[in-house]
């Protein structure tokens, strides 16, 4: 009896051990070859404003919550040295959210993004998984890549100038999915890195040529014409240099025929891109082969934002606002100092950014984080070093040109994974038994389910938001449709008010108008924007009250010296926003 419940126990655990690998990588797969390519019409912006973003979190949470769930399964924490510097790191990170002058609501998305990519950096560390396993997800990320290059190459030469998607076929800037041209390029580049690295990975015995390695082999053909023709300098030097760091890598561990090959299949699409562009007379936007950039002015002055507030920074969530006030003391002090950029809430550098609103701490964390990964890739094998820097390379440096992860959630996923990647050829797992490991199953449980409802709603509340702008008179019912207006807080408020403003207008009803002038006297603190101001003006104005006016008038000028305020740049309210009592009434109903 006592070796039947034995064996019966062993069976148990055995049964109960089994890992969730296979729903972990699923949730990867519908990510990679599903969710991130969903397209809706939207009006443009960063963040959950694209709703491939909003979409590509629903399996992103539901792998993480997976990670929860096989914590709670085997009751043990699997970390590594590097978990621990990451997790200090998001910490030193956190912090300055304190401090007394920080927008805690202006910053809240920014952190639960970075918390949330350290979670799925240790779910991926609680599976075993083989070097298939590890792979496969390798060639998911290929495969998105695929994707969007053959989005990209529809984009470029067969879609009409009438099409669903509103592509701009006179820019002509195939962007993908991503609508901006420099995260397609840093994705493709990744891609091209990506099919070399693999590429060399295959078994070197094999003599026939299997699909995969056709796949690989056809990539640089496929992905090169379309770097070229992005005209995306970043997209450009990451190619270039990530080339170069992978080649040995790719020519000591690739049979000499492949890498030959795959080099030749590079040249192939220059040559590719060369007869494109020829044959379509197309050269790149002006601008773009030269070094002329709007970096060389915000980079220097928000270096100096950052020398006059070392400690702390400006606060999280207020770099546009304390931006522009910086500029202008600067600019009126000495004309010749540039002015600042209107509409600029980040300054194309992350480094630059965490230290210009949190000062030194952030800073501090992200050159731990920087030096941690440096120093796992530093005990890699020596042969396989600058292939692992190779592999990281274009999403780096964009983030020191712009801000990719604020404009693609698979950006920071593929990183992440990335880092998992060259954290495990050399890591030492430690395993932590957990004595209460309820929560990560609660938390396994809970987690897609929230975040599904969350973001389902943010795409709901983003067509109706699409709706009523996109309709004249405006569909108020759209409006009042919005149920996540947490998401949506900016946008949903200035739909709102400028229709408040414009109806309070043609039936001069001062109580409308003094609504709109009490939010964007707030709104001004937080989001200066000259049309803002311009509309803030027509209100004080329709109020008769012209010193005001001229008050906000100076104000504006002061801020935004290179944007005209007079009378003939100021909006016209010609015709009602809105064309019945009724709509006027409903418009108090959504406001409530």
């Amino acid at each position: 009896m006592t070796v039947i419940q034995l064996r019966g126990t062993r069976l148990a655990a055995a049964t109960i051990s089994k890992p969730l690998t296979r729903p972990f990588i699923l949730a990867l797969t519908f990510l990679f070859l599903l969710t991130m390519h969903y397209f809706q019409h939207n009006q443009g912006g960063s963040g959950l404003e694209l709703p491939f973003n909003v979409s590509s979190w629903i399996p992103f949470s539901f792998a993480i919550a997976i990670g929860f769930l096989e914590i709670s399964r085997q009751k043990i924490l699997r970390y590594s040295r590097l978990t621990l510097v990451l997790f200090l790191c998001c910490l030193l990170l956190t912090l300055p959210v304190f401090y007394p002058e920080a927008s805690p609501q202006a910053a809240a998305n920014r952190l639960f993004a970075l918390w949330a990519g350290w979670l799925f950096f240790v779910a991926l560390q609680q599976f075993a998984f083989s070097q298939k396993q590890r792979q496969q997800i390798l060639w998911l990320i290929l495969k998105a890549v695929w994707l969007q290059t053959a989005l990209a190459w529809y984009q470029f030469l067969w879609i009409s100038p009438e099409n669903a998607i509103g592509y701009n076929t006179d820019i002509n800037r195939p962007y993908g999915i991503f609508q901006q041209p420099n995260v397609m390029a840093s994705f493709l580049a990744t891609g091209l890195i990506l099919s070399a690295y693999l590429l060399a990975r295959q078994p070197a015995y094999q003599r026939r040529w299997t699909l995969a390695q056709l796949g690989l082999m056809l990539t640089p053909v496929a992905i090169v014409p379309m770097l070229i023709v992005l005209s995306s300098r970043t997209g450009w030097l990451a190619a270039v240099v990530g080339v170069l760091l992978i080649l040995p890598y790719l020519t000591q561990f690739a049979a000499r025929a492949k890498w030959r090959m795959w080099l030749l299949m590079v040249m192939m699409g220059l040559s590719l891109a060369w007869n494109l562009t020829s044959t379509l007379q197309w050269s790149p936007q002006p601008g773009r082969v030269s070094l002329e950039s709007a970096r060389t002015v915000i980079y220097p002055q928000v270096t100096e934002m950052f020398l006059h507030a070392p400690m702390r920074g400006v606060g999280y969530g207020n770099f546009e606002h304390a931006y522009l006030m910086q500029t202008a003391q600067w600019h009126q002090a000495d004309p010749a100092q540039p002015y600042g950029l209107a509409g600029l809430d980040h300054p194309h550098n992350e480094l630059l950014f965490w230290a210009s609103e949190g000062g030194i701490l952030p800073l501090l964390a992200l050159l731990i984080a920087a030096a941690a990964v440096l120093a796992k890739i530093r005990r890699a094998p020596a042969n396989t070093q600058l292939a692992l820097v190779a592999l990281l390379f274009p999403i780096t440096l964009h983030t020191q040109l712009e801000y990719p992860f604020y404009h693609s959630l698979v950006h920071w996923v593929v990183f992440l994974f990335l880092l998992y990647w060259i954290d495990s050829l050399s890591a030492k797992y430690f395993k932590q038994p957990l004595r209460f490991h309820q929560p990560f199953k609660v938390g396994g449980s809970l987690l897609p389910a929230c975040i599904s409802a969350f973001m389902l709603t943010t795409l709901y509340s983003g067509a109706m938001l699409t709706r009523f702008e996109a309709t004249s008179p405006p569909d108020l019912t759209a409006l009042e449709k919005v149920n996540n207006t947490w998401a949506w807080r900016h946008r949903f408020e200035w739909d709102f008010y400028q229709t408040q403003l414009k109806v309070g207008i043609h039936q001069n009803n001062h109580e409308l108008i003094q609504g709109f002038i009490t939010w964007a006297d707030h709104m001004a603190r937080e989001l200066p924007r000259p049309i803002l101001y311009q509309y803030l003006i027509r209100a004080h104005q329709a109020l008769d009250n012209h010193r005001q006016a001229e008050h906000v008038r100076e104000e504006a000028r002061y801020l935004f010296p290179g944007l005209d305020f007079t009378e003939q740049a100021l909006p016209v309210f010609a015709q009602p926003a809105l064309e019945t009592e009724n709509d006027q009434a409903s418009l108090g109903n959504t406001q409530g």
